[in-house]
């Protein structure tokens, strides 16, 4: 059954002697279209983060369901393409960004190590797998370009390779450049090697046609990552379907004209403001929002794997273009989880058609099992086994080490990320976000002395601050992570606090800075950001409704914009001996300067934070993850010889945390 959409207004196809006019004849040759109507299928998943392994599950009345693995998504791909190539269709396979995740399964590959000759085991999984072309996602930078590059290079199962992503500039990065192809697409089987490219074309061996790849990665990367060198050209949605529209016209000129976007923006939401704003776009493929998408023709038993929550939307959603015109917009949820697959038309003109509303649909990820079974799930499959001889393996040997319980807690922490809804260290005070702050606490106490920093007491008051997107949930939602009171192992510890983010102290920083950074952290009221700010050492206070300061999107090498508007929410500062910083929503004449202790990406403006930017800072050489852990072996030995967080410690008793903050209306 096939759907009809309303059609875009396409260029009519060039002469193939127009075709690309810098290029050899080889080339025009091999990029000269079949000009036939022709089926393609865009096979797409965006978000893996590192879930390699088979660790994922749901509880359910018939036992344990494992599902996800990098190993049993190679073989539902596998099994898609062939199923695609057998109905005669073009294939186009694309990763939509965020390939790997800071976590104990990414630590195993060593990213903080530049001269580490281990596997990057995300790549090598995925060049084991049949991608046509990988786009950028703000993760791929967490790192740093250096490990970005490392990762690039492990695609060793691939002699050429393409990565994308069309407002990146890498010409100013030592890391990249020199693989870099600027001003021009990246034709398939035509580079050497692996090269980051702005846009791909994609021919399709069996079939002969030809299918252009745009695409964006969201503005406010160096908000939220660390590129580095690496330049965003495009500073908010506008200027990037400005950007993405040039591309598109270009490869127009040069005889393409069934054109996808793939785009790592953060959300459908930011997809949809997009598409609205482009022309001749005639699919979008979204990343980094982790969104569920289901086929209301389809059964959802079919595509839902068992235990998961509801969809959040349509496979597809119908957007409209700058031209009115319908654009169908596909993503999947990550961590290897879902495999979509979009059968869409064109006719011998270019123009698309119709899609297939009964092939159209995500594919479940499920390795075969008992459980399986006995659920009757037809669709498992058996994990590809060079994935898991040349990833899994190796993986599971080097996690061997972090499973050994280093402590214990009688009270659960809250660690979610949270919502409007749900208590998380991105929306509110929680007791997870109270143990980290503490555990800096104690690290400037025990290691301040050795970079020269003075003690902390009345002459110098010392806070901590973590930003809430640094704290992850790789582990799961609490710790312990199974939810009840128990073991802690240092993969749960990695699992919190993975980023190679090492603790400085900002110094000297006055009221008036200390009431900017807070009106920054509160600016997100219930919608929950990264930049929310968990604290010890003070209380503070803020209304959801008054105006929020507003910061323009960084530009250049800045990793923060500018104050443009001031905000009003911060209410009250008070520091734990009871001196005010602000009070009723004013700066305290002669309030004392403090000095704040967080991590690296937060002091050097992450999450756009322009007041840090200006401070003093000094490290300590600790990271983050290093502090928890520290802290956590601070604590009294159990009967069992465990460091354990005790039932009466009143500072943790309530998930809610003790306090510290406050949300007014």
């Amino acid at each position: 059954m096939e759907d009809t959409l309303k059609i875009k207004n396409a260029v009519a196809a060039l002469a193939v002697t127009t075709l690309f006019a810098p290029m050899s004849i080889a080339d025009a040759s091999m990029y000269s279209d079949s000009g036939r109507a022709v089926t393609l299928t865009i096979l797409h998943n965006n978000d893996g983060e590192s879930a390699l392994l088979p660790e994922q599950s749901y509880a359910l009345p018939q036992g344990k369901l494992i599902y996800g693995s990098a190993a049993a998504f190679s073989t539902v791909m596998k099994r898609e393409i062939s199923a695609a190539k057998q109905a005669n269709n073009a294939v186009l396979s694309v990763y939509a960004g965020d390939s790997f995740l800071a976590s104990k399964n990414l630590i195993c590959s060593e990213p903080a190590n530049p001269t580490s000759t281990i596997p990057v085991y995300d790549g090598l999984a995925q060049s084991l797998m049949p991608y046509d072309v990988h786009i950028l996602g703000n993760h791929e930078f967490d790192y740093g370009t250096g490990f970005l590059k490392r990762y690039i290079d492990s695609f060793s199962q691939k002699v050429r390779y393409q990565f994308i992503s069309g407002n990146l500039d890498f010409s100013a990065n030592t890391d990249l450049s020199s693989v870099s192809v600027k001003s021009k697409p990246i034709l398939r089987g035509r580079v050497v090697g692996k090269k980051v490219g702005e846009s791909y074309i994609h021919k399709d061996y069996t079939t002969g046609a030809i299918f252009g790849v745009v695409s964006a990665i969201t503005p406010t990367l160096r908000t939220i990552s660390s590129p580095g060198t690496a330049k965003v050209t495009t500073i908010d949605i506008k200027a990037t379907a400005e950007l993405i529209n040039k591309q598109v016209e270009s490869l127009e000129k040069q005889g393409v004209n069934k054109i996808i976007l793939v785009s790592h923006l953060q959300g459908v939401a930011y997809d949809k403001e997009l598409v609205a704003l482009l022309k001749n776009v005639d699919v979008a493929v979204a990343g980094g929002g982790d969104d569920l998408l289901t086929s209301p023709d389809v059964a959802e038993s079919i595509q839902v794997i068992p235990g998961e929550g509801k969809a959040v939307g349509k496979y597809p959603e119908m957007v409209k273009d700058a031209n009115g015109v319908d654009v169908p917009l596909i993503t999947t949820k990550g961590n290897y989880n879902y495999l979509g697959r979009f059968d869409v038309s064109f006719d011998e003109d270019g123009k698309l058609s119709s899609y297939n509303k009964t092939t159209s649909y995500p594919r479940r990820v499920v390795p075969a099992s008992t459980v399986a079974g006995s659920l009757a799930i037809k669709d498992v499959v058996n994990p590809d086994k060079r994935i898991v001889d040349s990833v899994e393996k190796p993986l599971n040997a080097c996690l061997v080490g972090f499973s050994k319980s280093i402590a214990s807690s009688q009270i659960v922490f809250a660690t979610d990320r949270g919502s409007a809804t749900v208590l998380g260290v991105r929306t509110a005070e929680t007791n997870g976000g109270n143990l980290v702050t503490d555990a800096f606490m104690q690290a400037y106490s025990t290691r301040a002395a050795a970079v020269g920093l003075p003690a902390a007491g009345s002459a110098n008051p010392v806070v901590a601050v973590q930003n809430g997107g640094g704290i992850r949930q790789g582990g799961g939602t609490t710790l312990p992570t199974n939810g009840l009171v128990g073991a802690i192992n240092r993969g749960n510890t990695f699992d919190l606090l993975p980023f190679d983010n090492r603790l400085v102290a900002v110094t000297n920083v006055s009221a008036a800075d200390m009431k900017d950074i807070f009106e920054r952290s509160c600016s997100v009221s219930t919608a929950g950001g990264g930049q929310f700010l968990q604290i010890s050492g003070m209380k503070v206070s803020c209304s959801r409704t008054e105006s929020a300061t507003v910061i323009s999107t960084p530009t250049g090498d800045a990793y923060a914009g500018t104050i443009t508007l001031p905000g009003k929410r911060v209410k009250e500062i008070t520091l734990a001996d009871g001196r005010a910083i602000v009070k009723d929503g004013a700066v305290v004449a002669g309030a004392p300067a403090v000095t704040i202790v967080t991590n690296q990406f937060t002091a050097d403006g992450g999450d756009n934070y322009p007041t840090f930017v200006k401070l003093t800072k000094v490290a300590f050489g600790v990271s983050y993850e290093q502090a928890l852990y520290d802290y956590l072996l601070s604590f009294a030995k159990n009967a069992a010889g465990l460091p354990e967080v005790p039932s009466t410690d009143t500072r943790y008793i309530q998930r809610t945390g003790e306090g510290r903050f406050t949300w007014l209306p």
